[in-house]
């Protein structure tokens, strides 16, 4: 009897050592807890749940509402500027031949001039896809300056005509600042380098076949392989890219020329009239200004 009471009592005093640790337990996660939201309130922190669908209802009316807010301003915007048109229209200056002069949107740079249509932008990006398959191209702004400085410089007496020009320049008019490609027309008029500009540079870019967009390419009268295939095999070279479209040496040199010939136009129609100071803006400033 007494062996069997003595090992009750081990069983009891086991049981009594495990309520108590976990008794203990239980008291230090509450006072951690207690301890933690007193933190929390005194520093004004409190954590709370967030309602998605409250929240998601609330983004969805402020949509809404933002909405219809821009219709209405659009709406009273579209009818005062016809209100405004409809008195400017007896006052306008008279507007000059769409062929002597192109209109500049906000986007482009001002000295955008002379500007190609859209006839003749993708004429020039079909041009440039030619020359980066021969390697007769030069893009950026470095590179196109240092190969038009080795261009002779142009005399008063000289003409320069497609088949004596040194190169041809694109220049993309929506750059920003536009500092950056300011001194390219004059740049090529003093080497008497046919330019023309381009609405967008992103375009130019890809025609360049670049990874980015492109301020400026310059286009060179023969490329570098079509030059050391022309001495090796002496006839005309082709050149076969990714897609198997072959890029004749005489195609694009008949290409170059008619590219420098419609820049040499278009700088005739366009800025010309500026230079000779007898553009129809200018006529028209001049009347109102006497």
């Amino acid at each position: 009897m007494g062996s069997r009471d003595k090992a009750v009592d081990v069983v009891d005093d086991k049981k009594l050592k495990k309520d108590k640790k976990h008794k203990d337990k239980l008291e230090k996660s509450d006072k951690v807890d207690k301890k933690e939201k007193k933190r929390s309130e005194s520093d004004g922190i409190r954590k709370e749940k967030k309602d998605k669908k409250k929240d998601k209802a609330k983004q969805d009316k402020l949509a809404r509402a933002l909405d219809a807010h821009l219709q209405a301003d659009a709406a009273a915007s579209a009818g005062v500027d016809e209100e405004e048109d409809d008195d400017v229209e007896d006052d306008a200056a008279p507007t000059p031949n769409p062929e002597d002069a192109v209109t500049l949107t906000e986007e482009l740079v001002p000295f955008a001039l002379p500007l190609a249509d859209e006839k003749a932008h993708k004429k020039i990006l079909k041009t440039i896809k030619k020359g980066a398959k021969l390697k007769a191209i030069h893009r950026g702004v470095k590179e196109c300056e240092k190969a038009i400085k080795k261009c002779p410089l142009r005399k008063a007496s000289d003409k320069t005509s497609a088949s004596t020009a040194g190169g041809v320049v694109i220049i993309a008019a929506d750059i920003s600042p536009m500092e950056v490609i300011m001194h390219f027309p004059i740049l090529c008029e003093e080497h008497g380098v046919p330019y023309l500009f381009v609405k967008s540079r992103s375009d130019l870019g890809q025609a360049a076949c670049t990874k980015r967009a492109t301020s400026v390419v310059m286009l060179k009268p023969e490329g570098k392989k079509a030059a050391a295939a022309g001495k090796k095999s002496g006839d005309d070279a082709d050149v076969t890219d990714g897609d198997d479209k072959k890029a004749s040496a005489a195609e694009y040199s008949e290409a170059f020329k008619d590219l420098a010939k419609l820049a040499q136009k278009q700088w005739h129609a366009q800025v010309e009239l500026w230079v000779k100071d007898i553009h129809p803006l200018q006529v028209a400033e001049r009347t109102r200004s006497t």
